[in-house]
């Protein structure tokens, strides 16, 4: 599986681009925006490998993470949007609040002009749990807004991809973080949940230190050591046993 990667907005996110059947992919994190200056950036990367997003997925609710949607949409006027159930209230029109507070730790919360930015990110179409296939997330209506003209999407390739991803509900960073696990590739997409020997920060708004070492142990009992692990930031495509 060949996954495309680029550090996007205010705090370098890996945004991956996690390829499906034909032209077909998946965007992960989309953080590239007006306040950090690469609004058009993952538009180019899909340009560049012609790719078409017929869906996009947030590991969790972050401003870091979700800080993309908006200038995606302006792109993208029909992808949808999923996230977990539990990290709904950082998008949408009542999410500034959220996005404040973590913008206040992170000594950030002099930018107003970014703080309006985030209170107009569009609502999540689709509320992820655990469990979850993303062949029942996404269907067939979704992978047709994603194409134009006279192209016909190949629906049962696209599904059978989607088929192999699993949502896995790890809170601990916020309440509704998650990984996305593809185990026919042995990949983990981990969010800001697993990074190379160490782990996301409990200490932002839904971070909970308890809950994160049970979403640790989750993870390292049931998934094997060589998957390979694409955090939200820093290195990517490490085994997951390296961090034992």
């Amino acid at each position: 599986m060949e996954i495309h990667a680029a550090q996007t907005g205010p705090l370098d996110v890996n945004t991956f681009i996690l390829p499906l059947a034909g032209r077909a992919v998946l965007l992960v994190d989309p953080a590239a925006c007006e306040f950090s200056g690469d609004e058009k950036a993952l538009a180019k990367v899909l340009d560049e490998h012609d790719c078409a997003p017929v869906g996009v997925l947030l590991t969790h609710g972050h401003f870091d993470h979700v800080c993309g949607l908006k200038a995606l949409r302006a792109a993208f006027p029909n992808i949808p949007i999923a996230i977990h159930e539990a990290d709904k209230n950082f998008l949408g029109e009542n999410s500034r609040e959220a996005h404040r507070q973590s913008l206040s730790l992170l000594g950030m919360d002099g930018d107003e002009e970014f703080l309006l930015e985030l209170s107009g990110l569009p609502a999540a179409d689709f509320l992820l749990k655990d469990g979850d296939f993303l062949d029942a997330v996404f269907k067939a209506e979704c992978v047709a807004g994603a194409f134009t003209g006279d192209e016909a999407p190949d629906f049962e390739a696209v599904s059978n991809a989607l088929s192999h991803w699993r949502v896995i509900h790890t809170p601990g960073h916020t309440k509704g973080s998650v990984c996305f696990y593809n185990e026919s590739e042995k990949v983990l997409v981990s969010g800001d949940t697993v990074f190379y020997q160490s782990y996301g920060r409990t200490d932002l708004p839904g971070g909970d230190e308890s809950q994160m070492q049970k979403s640790l142990a989750k993870i390292f009992e049931e998934l094997p050591k060589d998957v390979l692990v694409y955090p939200g930031h820093g290195s990517y495509g490490f085994e997951l046993g390296a961090n034992e």
